[in-house]
């Protein structure tokens, strides 16, 4: 067995008694934290008492006098946030009883949540999927035996199984079945080998950095096997007349199953589109499922590809004009990065977005659009080529990770170096580029858990990875402190659909609050309670870490303490997404406010703007 295989059995219908159990509190905890927090019942259905400064008890109560919930929350000092405790929530009405089925309490709660009865009725099935999805990974994971600190980055990536620990549906993976999930959910660590398709230029739109208009064939190369090379090569050029006209497409297999080959019928008949087979490279998913590692090859692109699933919330398609923009938008990225001293002293890794296509059939091939973001791809950089002697990768997320054995995965590290020379290490690699990026040069980035790599070594944070810019940037033209890159624009309907997916802002607040929410929201709010619960360093310590590390920062960059006023960085308050009311309410787009862990904290405010 190696290192990125199951530890046990994988048969889909035998979920462990115990990790249904597990999973299920898991779920009810979030799904009450979402409902608490973003105050989605009536006025009066909830009262919150202290317990100390660090704990409270909630109470709802759902029918006055005859059913009642009880909880106890962690109190945590960002955000003023209230997270339930797993195994704390007690259902009272004729008996008591503790709550571990999120269905229960769903159809207890639902009548008082916001909502139609169609969003009522996805958030339902967006909850039974996280429950079960979860406890499949428990139940069948690699984690169930391994030390993630201990993997390469690629398994590492694979095994964590905590998915978004704020979100309620954070494993939905609506449109995977059990089976489909035990076969291209990360956790499982299944090797998955992509279709390759040849699709006629008249239907396929490239762009790459290295080929303004096309596919870089350097790129194509990287990612084949030359022995699959030669093969889909002879098989194109005996079944056309121009080889040369048509650009090759990695389809992920499912999506090759159930969306692409039933709809590409009379494309694939007169040849527009051509099917040439699999390789012999093997991939692992990554923590967002459509995007694979490749694993025969560590150096090659890792394959970002369209996946007609909904998971957190997001359909996970890749719409054509961020497919588009993602080479323009790295190489962007990327020149402003060379011409940043500051940017250069931290080591910062921009994973390029090196090329993308996108697949766009006319309406009598696809009247209905539903090939609409289907058929689409991104080649980016793998982590491991910029790694020098001594460097190792680990995922953001492993940070606040538990193995198997109840113990943090980055245990080690912390006794190893001292929590707060560690601390204070990684928030000079994690949190400075990204804030850099924003208050001197007016870039935003969503730099979250998934989109941002620790580089370590021994334990030691060193520097970041960032990645995931074909939609995870943000910047206001006029306040930006580098040219303007020319963008393909976002369709109308997009935009109508999505309403938060854009790149160009006009608002301030609005593309701080893109990189806050991301960064201190999640990143940094989440190490921060894990460590004050796991290893006894107060939060509130760890912020005033934050502050003192920006403060040194800004003492020492003019163009970013302008930015601290531009973009109003240290406002009492910033918004935060609401995760459980998008789902029940898709029409609201604000987030709400919630008190900044920054200005609460900082001191030194005034010299800051």
């Amino acid at each position: 067995m190696t290192s990125c295989e199951p530890s046990k059995a994988r048969t889909p219908g035998k979920i462990d008694l115990s990790a249904w159990v597990v999973a299920g509190r898991r779920v009810v905890s979030q799904l009450l934290t979402a409902i608490v927090n973003e105050n989605l019942t009536p006025d009066g259905m909830i009262s919150i008492d202290s317990v100390n400064s660090r704990e409270a008890e909630i109470v709802l109560d759902v029918l006055p006098g005859s059913l009642r919930y009880r909880a106890r929350a962690h109190r945590a000092l960002a955000y003023d946030r209230l997270l339930v405790i797993e195994n704390s929530v007690r259902r009272i009405s004729e008996t008591e009883q503790g709550v571990q089925d999120p269905m229960r309490l769903l159809a207890d709660l639902l009548p008082a949540l916001p909502g139609t009865a169609e969003t009522r009725a996805q958030f339902i099935d967006e909850i039974l999927r996280t429950w079960s999805n979860h406890a499949q990974s428990l139940s069948f994971g690699i984690a169930n035996g391994a030390k993630l600190a201990t993997l390469p980055f690629g398994e590492a990536e694979s095994a964590l199984t905590d998915g978004h620990r704020l979100h309620p549906c954070f494993k939905s993976r609506i449109g995977f079945s059990p089976s489909d999930n035990l076969a291209y959910g990360p956790e499982f660590a299944n090797a998955v080998r992509p279709i390759w398709l040849a699709v006629h230029r008249k239907l396929v739109t490239s762009r790459a950095i290295g080929a303004a208009n096309a596919q870089d064939r350097a790129v194509i190369a990287a990612s084949i096997d030359k022995a699959s090379r030669r093969e889909f090569s002879a098989a194109l050029a005996s079944m056309v007349d121009e080889p040369n006209a048509y650009h090759w497409l990695p389809v992920h297999p499912w999506q090759w199953e159930r969306v692409i080959e039933p709809r590409t019928v009379a494309p694939r008949a007169d040849s527009r589109i051509i099917f040439l087979g699999t390789s012999q490279r093997r991939y692992l998913p990554q923590q967002s499922i459509r995007t694979l590692s490749d694993m025969s090859e560590r150096r090659a692109p890792s394959l970002k590809l369209s996946l007609s699933i909904r998971n957190t919330s997001t359909a996970r398609t890749l719409a054509r004009h961020t497919v588009l923009n993602a080479p323009i938008v790295s190489e962007w990225l990327r020149t402003i990065a060379f011409s940043d001293s500051f940017l250069a002293r931290t080591g910062v890794i921009l994973l390029m977005e090196h090329m993308g296509s996108a697949v766009a059939l006319p309406e009598d091939d696809d009247p209905f659009g539903g090939l609409t973001g289907a058929l689409a791809a991104i080649w980016r950089d793998p982590i491991d080529i910029f790694l020098t002697e001594g460097e190792r990768a680990a995922p953001f997320a492993l940070l606040t990770h538990l193995d198997h054995d109840g113990r943090p995965a980055i245990e080690d590290w912390i006794w190893r170096h001292g929590a707060e020379a560690w601390i204070s290490a990684l928030l000079r690699a994690a949190m400075l580029p990204v804030v850099h990026l924003l208050l001197a040069r007016g870039v935003a980035l969503e730099s979250h858990q998934q989109n941002m790599i620790l580089v370590h070594r021994d334990g030691l944070p060193i520097r970041i990875a960032l990645k995931d810019f074909h939609d995870g940037v943000r910047f206001i033209p006029s306040l930006l402190d580098a040219p303007c890159p020319s963008l393909a624009s976002t369709p109308v309907e997009h935009a109508r659909v999505n309403p938060n997916s854009y790149v160009e802002a006009s608002d301030p607040e609005d593309v701080r609050d893109f990189m806050f929410d991301a960064l201190f929201g999640v990143n940094l709010a989440e190490l921060a309670f894990f460590l004050d619960r796991h290893f006894d360093f107060d939060e509130h310590r760890f912020w005033l870490l934050a502050i003192d590390v920006l403060r040194e920062y800004l003492r020492e960059n003019d163009s970013a303490r302008a930015g601290v006023k531009t973009f109003r960085f240290l406002d009492p308050s910033v918004a935060v997404e609401d995760l459980a009311r998008r789902r029940l309410k898709p029409d609201v787009t604000s987030g709400r406010l919630a008190r900044n862990p920054l200005a609460s904290l900082g001191g030194d405010i005034e010299m800051f703007s």
